[in-house]
Order: structure tokens, then sequence, then C-alpha cells
């Protein structure tokens, strides 16, 4: 004779399962709505803070590239971003020296020391760098030390009306001993991140928070500053410093 509960069994296991199924009805319109959410435009995630990492191919040769929005105008990044001595132990930690060999506007020639750890020893090189100032651009190249190759840019255009800047760094290293270049395509692809948002750090204390400049610098890197203070009772307003 079967037993009241064992009756029941079959109807209590329909009851679970239409009860799963009334959920999972609910939950897959949802989740399908999420999959079927448009990806956020280049502008949209630089406008959130990213960092767009991409590749771009000069002859042969894959430059990675980073791009960020920096709220500072390209007049305001450009004495910031073209001074060594801004890199040296603030927006590259790992920059442990650094030699100006040739000082002019639109060039310089500079010999570097990274600092990679304790366990890894110092890696020099020396670097040829062009300065475009009204087109926004810094091309360099290596000439000599440890890397056998290293180039790149940093390309400044205008963004928001003027009022920031679009700044893209790319890079090209070739250590000169064996390792798979896209090896170091993805190591180059964390660095530049990295390098760019603590550019942006600096730059907002700079402008922001009124930190003191490095007071060395190169010819290339010399301009006018302008930094909004919050508005004080007795100006009333914007302060203009150089």
């Amino acid at each position: 004779m079967i037993s009241t509960a064992e009756r029941r069994a079959p109807l209590q296991k329909c009851f679970a399962l239409l009860a799963f199924l009334l959920v999972l009805s609910a939950i897959i319109p949802i989740n399908a709505a999420l999959a079927f959410k448009p990806p956020l435009t280049d502008a949209e995630r630089l406008a959130k803070g990213e960092v767009i990492v991409g590749l771009r191919n000069v002859g042969s040769t894959k430059y990675v590239t980073g791009t960020i929005l920096l709220d500072q105008t390209p007049e305001q990044v450009w004495p910031v971003m073209v001074n060594p001595y801004e890199f040296q132990g603030k927006i590259s930690p790992r920059m442990k020296t650094v030699d100006v060999m040739l000082d002019k506007e639109d060039q310089s020639i500079m010999k570097v020391t990274l600092d990679l750890g304790v366990f890894i020893p110092n890696f020099t090189y020396t670097v040829d760098s062009h300065y475009t100032r009204r087109d926004g651009l810094i091309s360099f190249k290596r000439l000599g030390g440890t890397l056998k190759d290293f180039s790149g840019t940093w390309e400044m255009k205008p963004a928001d009306h003027g009022s920031k800047t679009e700044l893209t760094y790319s890079m090209f290293v070739d250590p000169g001993f064996f390792v798979p270049q896209w090896i170091m395509r993805e190591g180059v692809k964390v660095e530049l991140p990295t390098t760019l948002t603590a550019l942006r750090k600096r730059l907002d204390n700079v402008y922001l928070h009124q930190n003191a400049l490095e007071q060395k610098s190169i010819l290339a890197a010399r301009g006018q500053l302008q930094a909004h203070k919050p508005p004080s009772p007795s100006s009333g307003g914007v302060s203009v410093w150089q």
C-alpha cells in the first residue's frame, strides 16, 4: 500500500520544478538584456577615466598605444609631460637618474638609468627626443645603452572644446635578448596605463592642489603654467601663475 507521503512526493516535485521555471523565466530576460547592452564607445570610456590600450602598425613594427583623457589643456599638460625631472621619482618611480647631454628647445639627448629592483641589474639607455610644441608631439628613439631598440611618441590633441587633452603614448621595446615580441607587448600594455595614470595624478596635484613643480627642467618644457585655485574671499576668482 502506498503511503500518503509517497503519493505527494511526485506532486511536490512538480511544484518545485514549476517554481524553478518561473524564476528562471524571470531571470533570463534580465541577463539577456545585460548581455546585449551595447559596449561603451572609446569617448565614453575615456570620459569614465579609463586608459584605452591598443596597437599601431608602423611598417612591420607593432607599437603598443595607451590613450588617456586629462582634465588640463594641452598648454598646461606640455610643461609637465616634457620635463624628465617630473618623471624621475614621481610619474615614473623606477627612473633613477637623468643626465641631459643635449638641451635645445626642439631636441634633447638624455642618458637615463632605470632601477628595476634588487634582483635585476639597472637598465641604462640614451634617448634622442624631438619636440614639436605647435603639434603637441614628442618623438623619441634609442641611441645606445642596454636596450637594443626603444622608440615611440607622445601625441596630444585638444578635447572637450580645448578645455581637456587627449594624450596618446606609443612605445616599441626590443630588449636585445630573446623574448617573444608578444610577451614584450603584453608587458608594455601594463606599463603604459601605469605611466599615464601617474601623469594624470601629477597634473591634478600641480593644477588643482598647487603642489610645487620640479625646479629643474629642460628648454623644451618651459612655458606658461596656469592653475585654477578655489576662489578665495579676497581674490574672488581664478589665479594665474608662472
